[in-house]
């Protein structure tokens, strides 16, 4: 609560969506000037930030708004980096599928609101029903280069032809960030980082059966308006006899058909690489809980997801995916998923 706090009342005291300058942005790109996909600000607007950090005061009389925008990137709070992070980043869309384990690259401060909508197949052994997830995700940047990330907590309700109808409370996961490699002048960052998950959610809502160690590592890479962004996980229960271990993957492209509009396209895998010893089944909770299905090894996985992301402006970014999977529903606990969510960021 209290990092949620300082989030929010750091983003009010900013007004939140700088209307002004989004605006500006915008008449900026469709006076044919281009915009990499959100990764680097127009090369005139960079061309006067530079100027103005220098010290040239007729920069700021000539052109307000980038002086405007040089000075933002220089605000501290306590030390530098810390809360702004790396703010060169800050308006590339972000993924939107499986949002619990696609953990993006970037350092910034954030908060996500999430809602997911998933679809369980009548013939897997799940026998139906659906699943509707309420969380909000926390990234805070402590540094440049450094971020704390709490990415599971909220609400479920679950419903499935083998269990009866419950809502409870999720797991809750937390970890850090730090980047690796950062090389603005070719629009590419390289993360990694790891998270911790509690088993303290709701049992009769699939959750709270093992804690877990989820080590990552992710990149992304802007081309004029596309931008790629991927990642790798490793969950691993603490537990081997209780939850099942797997590599999950995910890929991201996006394209700028529109100032601030980006089509995308996501591809998600996972891959089991041993079983658990809780249940019974040869499916497993995706990327949602961990079931400690005894009949998953060497069980794989693949979904494809089309959607969008919207830039309302600077500091807020609406997504929304529609995810199916690459596979016989009757082999896996997905049959449709779709994905909504909110980043609110400084």
């Amino acid at each position: 609560m209290l990092l949620t706090s300082m989030l929010l009342g750091e983003a009010s005291k900013l007004s939140l969506c700088k209307w002004r300058r989004c605006v500006g942005n915008c008449n900026s790109q469709s006076a044919g000037g281009e915009n990499s996909g959100g990764y680097v600000a127009q090369d005139n607007q960079y061309d006067f930030a530079l100027a103005y950090q220098s010290g040239d005061e007729q920069v700021a009389e000539e052109e307000p708004s980038y002086a405007e925008e040089a000075a933002d990137q220089h605000e501290t709070f306590l030390w530098d980096g810390f809360l702004w992070g790396d703010r060169h980043f800050r308006k590339t869309p972000r993924p939107v599928g499986m949002p619990l384990y696609f953990e993006d690259p970037f350092i910034n401060s954030d908060l996500r609101l999430i809602y997911v909508w998933h679809g369980i197949p009548n013939r897997s052994e799940l026998r139906g029903g659906e699943i509707q997830v309420f969380a909000a995700q926390i990234r805070l940047a402590l540094t440049e280069r450094l971020q704390f990330i709490a990415t599971k907590d909220g609400y479920s309700k679950v419903h499935t032809g083998i269990t009866p109808d419950v809502d409870g409370w999720n797991d809750f996961a937390i970890g850090l960030k730090y980047a690796l490699v950062v090389d603005h002048a070719n629009d590419f960052i390289l993360s990694t980082g790891f998270r911790w998950e509690w088993d303290n959610g709701t049992a009769f809502a699939l959750q709270g059966n093992e804690h877990e160690i989820s080590p990552f590592i992710s990149f992304a890479k802007g081309w004029e308006k596309f931008n790629l962004i991927g990642a790798v996980s490793y969950r691993i229960p603490t537990n081997g006899n209780q939850g099942s271990q797997s590599i999950v993957w995910n890929l991201h492209l996006d394209y700028e058909l529109f100032p601030d509009f980006y089509p995308l396209v996501e591809v998600h895998g996972i891959h089991w690489l041993t079983d658990g010893g809780r249940l019974p089944l040869s499916v497993e909770y995706l990327d949602v809980g961990n079931l400690g299905s005894s009949r998953v090894a060497g069980r794989d996985f693949f979904s494809a997801g089309i959607g969008f992301r919207w830039n309302l402006c600077d500091n807020a970014q609406l997504g929304m995916s529609w995810e199916f999977p690459l596979e016989s529903s009757s082999e896996n606990a997905q049959s449709s998923r779709a994905n909504f969510n909110l980043v609110i960021g400084l």
